[in-house]
């Protein structure tokens, strides 16, 4: 089995990092990969995800929040192994060198660049900074938009009214308590390629959708999280890419059930927003006004990612012909053989 996620979010407060929860289980070991763009960091990662399902192994892939056909990381759960790029934005390091980790440089299979080269580089990545800076203004206007389309809290007497329902749900799962781990994984991220939302794992059979129109679907959440933990459940945390500090979405392995907002497909509805006192034409079009404004600016900012993608896309052709691929290939192979022996 296969499960792919994002650690990264590029989010209404700038670039956002989940990669502290990656390969974080007892007696874990992450090989951190260093090199620049072009050297072969997700190739290999790929490379490795491929032989361990080969293999009939799971593995949990990552993908690249800023270009979703790169991978960031590749965990193979059966044999405490992970890889990660551990580049900007994302820099990673080994908590303990040696006995959690270590480091694996891709570097050493490029040449040193020309000098007309070295001086392209430094233009095109000061161009990169630049589109993905114009990129987090335009998703902070979309958190504020967001904001403004959000309904007022719900009332004590109804939130405690939906932990009773939630309540209900969870214990009608088939469940011993499973030890109550929670951690974290972005299951959307704005990307070059526009809001993408990843499929549910496929252990997920009962799905949970919550549908409000009026903004209630991350409190939902919160309360559901709440009870899974008081249940002693482990759980998958899922924050929304655009505001890490809201959920999107709660997994519970070993149950077979998720509870996810927005418009993702689902078994059963939750629809919190029956709880609410009804709403009133103008707040209605408040509302309206206020997320169509929001689609332009995340439009905006999709536009700005792509641009980044495109000089990225630059900078690896820069880097290309000063690598040794016949090398880097034979280091893979050799990784590969090391890893499965």
């Amino acid at each position: 089995m296969e499960e792919t996620y994002f650690l990264g979010a590029n989010s209404r407060s700038g670039f956002a990092s989940l990669y502290r929860h990656f390969a974080d289980e007892p007696g874990a070991f992450l090989h951190v990969i260093k090199g620049g763009p072009g050297t072969g960091k997700s190739g290999l990662m790929r490379r490795i995800a491929e032989a361990a399902r080969a293999r009939g192994l799971d593995t949990e892939t990552v993908l690249c929040s800023g270009d979703p056909d790169s991978l960031d990381g590749v965990y193979i759960p059966a044999l405490r192994q992970g890889w990660a790029d551990g580049t900007a934005p994302h820099t990673m390091d080994p908590s303990h060198f040696g006995a959690d980790g270590d480091y694996v440089d891709l570097g050493r299979f490029c040449r040193p660049l020309h000098l007309a080269d070295r001086e392209r580089v430094l233009s095109l990545n000061a161009a990169y900074r630049a589109r993905y800076a114009a990129a987090y203004r335009w998703l902070a206007a979309v958190g504020a938009l967001a904001d403004a389309a959000k309904a007022p809290a719900l009332p004590n007497e109804a939130q405690e009214k939906l932990r009773r329902r939630i309540r209900g749900v969870l214990r009608r799962t088939k469940h011993g308590g499973n030890g109550g781990r929670e951690t974290r994984r972005f299951l959307s991220a704005i990307s070059c390629r526009g809001l993408l939302r990843l499929p549910l794992p496929e252990p997920y059979s009962q799905v949970y959708r919550i549908e409000s129109p009026r903004g209630l679907a991350p409190r939902v959440l919160q309360i559901a999280a709440e009870e899974a933990a008081a249940l002693g459940l482990d759980r998958i945390i899922c924050p929304s890419p655009l505001d890490p500090a809201l959920p999107e979405a709660l997994l519970l392995p070993g149950t077979g059930l998720a509870l996810v907002g927005g418009s993702a497909e689902g078994t059963r509805s939750l629809r919190p927003d029956a709880l609410l006192p009804p709403e009133s034409g103008e707040e209605r079009q408040t509302r309206r006004r206020a997320l169509k404004t929001r689609d332009a600016a995340l439009e905006s900012a999709v536009a700005e990612l792509r641009r980044a993608k495109a000089l990225h896309d630059e900078l690896e052709a820069v880097y290309r012909p000063y690598m040794d691929f016949a090398a880097l290939t034979a280091f893979t192979d050799r990784t590969i053989e090391e890893i499965f022996k």
